[in-house]
């Protein structure tokens, strides 16, 4: 036991110093697996406006509207696995890639 608990421990201190690599990617993945719904609600919203506006209503979402959910996403993210017990850290990083590939999976993206 003292064998699993040691190599948690040695994986909580390697990962450390990516935990902003680590939270920028479950950002940027939350957001290609829930990005279509945000599309969808923006599509619904523009449907009636006129070519060119609808254009930049697109163009807007993408750069600022991914970039900014980007922006303050990932600090949150990184607060969240900071504020973790380092014990618990590397299964919760795990567990969150994981889910977000059964999210993929279940939406067909995989």
């Amino acid at each position: 036991m003292d064998l699993i608990l040691n190599f948690n421990m040695d994986m909580a201190l390697k990962l450390r110093p990516y935990l902003q690599d680590i939270s920028l990617a479950l950002v940027a993945t939350m957001l290609v697996i829930f990005g279509d719904h945000v599309n969808r609600t923006l599509k619904r919203t523009v449907s009636n406006w006129v070519f060119i506006a609808r254009i930049g209503a697109f163009v807007l979402m993408c750069t600022f509207g991914y970039g900014l959910l980007t922006l303050w996403g990932q600090p949150l993210v990184y607060w969240l696995l900071t504020h973790l017990e380092p014990a618990l850290r590397p299964a919760a990083i795990l567990f969150s890639f994981c889910l977000l590939g059964v999210l993929a999976e279940r939406k067909r993206y995989l």
